[in-house]
């Protein structure tokens, strides 16, 4: 990259952000980042029928969460606004006049019954179904007649043979032969642009100096030359990046998990483990590197190392990112993003509990493979009324009169135990089971269930030093009570 580029992420409001698409503005502020440059925000809202305002926000919410923030856009604004397609009417019209008095474009008064006709005949002869540029041909007679019919003509622009070629930044060089493409639709009936122009528009108005983008986009590339060329403007340069799919290589569907921003965030990822995935979607290191910061990818990243290959999606590499981001929070930090679903969870975690809640939090790190899952592993650590199931704990060597008995010397050990640390407890335990004659884990089990509900959880004595004497004594003490219940029935 030779100077500051100006590079634009141009999604349209119709849906939460893809995981393509956050792809796609990745590797586009990435390449704005290095070079000094800017990395813009235009939504691309003209199709009225599908956009959506109130997706609008989900945008900027989606792409803000992974840190990609735009320097002008249409919530902050700049020098090359507005940044909404749809309030960019007066360039789109200039350059439709343009195109229409330099005879590069016409009205097109074919009907759709006229086209619908040529296209099935074209089936049945069986040649690809195409416009023939009928209507490039009507007379003036012909025209007048249509108009008094009521007919609302399209604009198209007129394309004629020509060889098209440009280097792409992953595919290399591209040769296409306009003969190919059929004379295409610029602008509806109502005079609005349609996507190939007035993205054509746009770019050129907002200085764009590269465009990335899909490579499902590669086949608008020839007709955006085209009205470059008719316009007389200098195009951008153009990359088409490797298309996402799934394991088996085909488009991803429902089927395949979650793939949109919205719902990687609401599953507990971290923006930082999702902008990780996201960059090793098509590009390669070159070393055995592959867990990396925003600020690092700024650094690392080279477009000359994104395959051809169609990227395949592969959610249990998300999850190991995630889990090793997970684990590399620091503790206070973890606490911020986890409180927010553990509250969504059900936990009742008042200002005074926020500490217990981090305490907490600490034994859970290890074992969070998502957020999301936060309130689910920390439940016993909040429910005050926790009533120990007490049919998990082991009744092979010793019945339930036998572990009650036990328990009760657990409690007036903890009620007794002068410090309340995890050490002390191990110790003051261990040697309880020698008294007892007993083996450890035909103690500690039952003492695990009794504080915890659980039979799997972190390690026991540092669990108990975080739920705190009171709370233990309460569950060992109904733990008991169900011990002799059990032993009734």
């Amino acid at each position: 990259m030779n100077g500051p580029v100006r590079v634009r992420m141009a999604p349209s409001p119709t849906g939460d952000v893809h995981i393509g698409s956050a792809r796609t503005a990745l590797v586009n502020y990435l390449m704005a980042r290095q070079s000094g440059g800017a990395f813009i925000l235009r939504v691309e809202d003209t199709d009225a029928e599908r956009s959506d305002p109130a997706t609008e926000a989900g945008i900027y919410e989606g792409l803000g969460w992974l840190g990609l923030q735009w320097d002008e856009g249409p919530d902050t604004g700049g020098p090359y606004g507005p940044y909404r397609s749809s309030e960019r009417h007066e360039f789109h019209s200039q350059a439709i006049r343009e195109l229409l008095e330099q005879d590069a474009a016409y009205y097109d008064y074919t009907t759709a019954e006229e086209r619908a006709a040529e296209r099935t005949e074209q089936q049945q002869s069986g040649k690809p179904p195409r416009y023939s540029g009928i209507g490039r041909h009507f007379t003036a007679a012909q025209i007048a007649e249509r108009k008094a019919a009521g007919v609302v003509p399209a604009v198209r622009f007129k394309t004629e043979p020509q060889d098209l070629i440009f280097d792409d930044g992953v595919f290399g060089r591209i040769s296409i032969n306009a003969r190919e493409i059929e004379d295409f639709v610029i602008a509806r009936g109502d005079g609005s642009a349609l996507y190939n122009l007035a993205v054509v528009v746009d770019d050129h108005a907002m200085a764009i100096t590269h465009v990335v983008r899909g490579n499902d986009h590669v086949a608008n590339t020839p007709r955006q030359l085209l009205l470059y060329r008719a316009l007389q403007w200098d195009p951008p340069a153009f990359t088409h990046l490797p298309l996402v799919v799934n394991q088996k290589r085909q488009k991803l569907s429902k089927r395949d998990g979650a793939q949109s921003l919205g719902e990687f965030r609401r599953l507990g990822y971290l923006p930082e483990a999702v902008v990780n995935f996201l960059i090793f979607l098509g590009w390669a290191t070159g070393d055995e590197r592959e867990i990396f910061s925003l600020d690092e990818l700024t650094h690392e990243f080279n477009i000359g190392r994104v395959n051809r290959a169609d990227a395949v999606f592969d959610l249990q590499r998300l999850d190991h990112f995630n889990g090793v981001w997970i684990r590399g929070l620091d503790l206070d930090t973890l606490a911020e993003r986890a409180l927010p679903y553990a509250a969504s969870g059900g936990l009742q975690i008042s200002d005074e509990r926020r500490d217990y809640f981090r305490d907490a939090l600490a034994l859970e790190q290890e074992r969070i493979a998502h957020l999301n899952e936060v309130a689910g592993l920390m439940k016993f650590f909040f429910d005050d009324d926790l009533d120990p199931d007490v049919s998990q704990m082991k009744f092979g060597k010793h019945d339930a009169v036998a572990i009650s008995a036990a328990l009760e010397r657990v409690v007036e050990l903890v009620r007794d135990v002068p410090d309340f640390a995890a050490e002390v407890l191990e110790t003051r335990m261990r040697a309880l089971a020698d008294e007892l004659e007993w083996k450890t884990g035909d103690l500690f089990m039952p003492v695990r269930v009794a504080v915890t509900g659980r039979r799997a959880t972190p390690p026991l004595f540092v669990t108990m030093a975080v739920l705190g004497r009171e709370r233990c004594l309460t569950r060992l003490t109904r733990a008991r009570s169900n011990l002799a219940d059990l032993a009734a029935a």
